[in-house]
């Protein structure tokens, strides 16, 4: 055991706190945590129950910081004779902007516990809906001289993604007086993001999902196999 090991504290040092919230977002919490256990001699010190709420924690704060943030970002003026001339972006490439569902996989206990449940409810109380699965907004930013940047927020679950959007651009270098152009697919949420921010141009179509509309039209045309 090495003398740092040796001499690490009875507690949650901030370096720990540091270690569990690094490690749980890249693994799973439960993961994340027994290699911890592997490699210091953690003992019964943290769980993986105490991993999911620490980055929990961390997460909030990081939200947090976001908001405060579009807060206190200047306002776009309505005239461009205010900031002049609005050019494209000269340090970003492209930005593109996509969307994932993340979906939750119940445990065995899990799944008997809804089916117990179920056999209990009232044949006429309204179906529980499913609040564990969440649709995930990404987005990256390719720099023309450093590498990419990539922001995320949970679809209707902030005030405002043309807000996001905006503070992400102005956080990666794009000026008032500069515009950026986002690709993405024909999803409603980015047309509406895209049509709300203050710092992008315009939205073009990926070459998949253009793709896609041709073939669409072409099995309308000659029918689908």
């Amino acid at each position: 055991m090495s003398p740092l090991c040796k001499a690490l504290p009875k507690r949650v040092t901030p370096e720990l706190e540091y270690l569990q919230v690094e490690w749980a977002a890249h693994l799973p919490y439960r993961q994340a945590t027994a290699l911890l256990k592997e490699v210091l001699p953690l003992d019964k010190q943290i769980s993986f129950s105490g991993t999911g709420q620490r980055i929990h924690a961390v997460a909030r704060q990081l939200d947090a910081e976001v908001e405060r943030d579009i807060a206190n970002q200047p306002k776009a003026a309505a005239s461009a004779d205010t900031i002049g001339p609005r050019r494209e972006a000269t340090n970003i490439a492209c930005v593109s902007v996509d969307s994932a569902w993340l979906k939750h996989h119940s445990t065995p206990k899990g799944r008997q516990a809804a089916r117990a449940g179920a056999k209990l409810r009232s044949p006429w109380s309204p179906a529980p809906t499913l609040q564990r699965h969440v649709n995930i907004v990404a987005g990256r930013a390719a720099f023309a001289d450093r590498a990419p940047r990539v922001h995320a927020h949970v679809h209707k679950q902030v005030p405002s993604a043309a807000a996001r959007l905006d503070q992400f651009l102005a956080r990666s270098g794009v000026g008032p007086n500069e515009r950026v152009t986002v690709i993405s697919d024909d999803a409603g949420e980015f047309a509406k993001a895209v049509q709300g921010s203050q710092l992008a141009r315009g939205r073009i179509l990926d070459c998949f999902h253009i793709a896609m509309k041709f073939k669409a039209a072409e099995n309308s045309v000659f029918g689908a196999r």
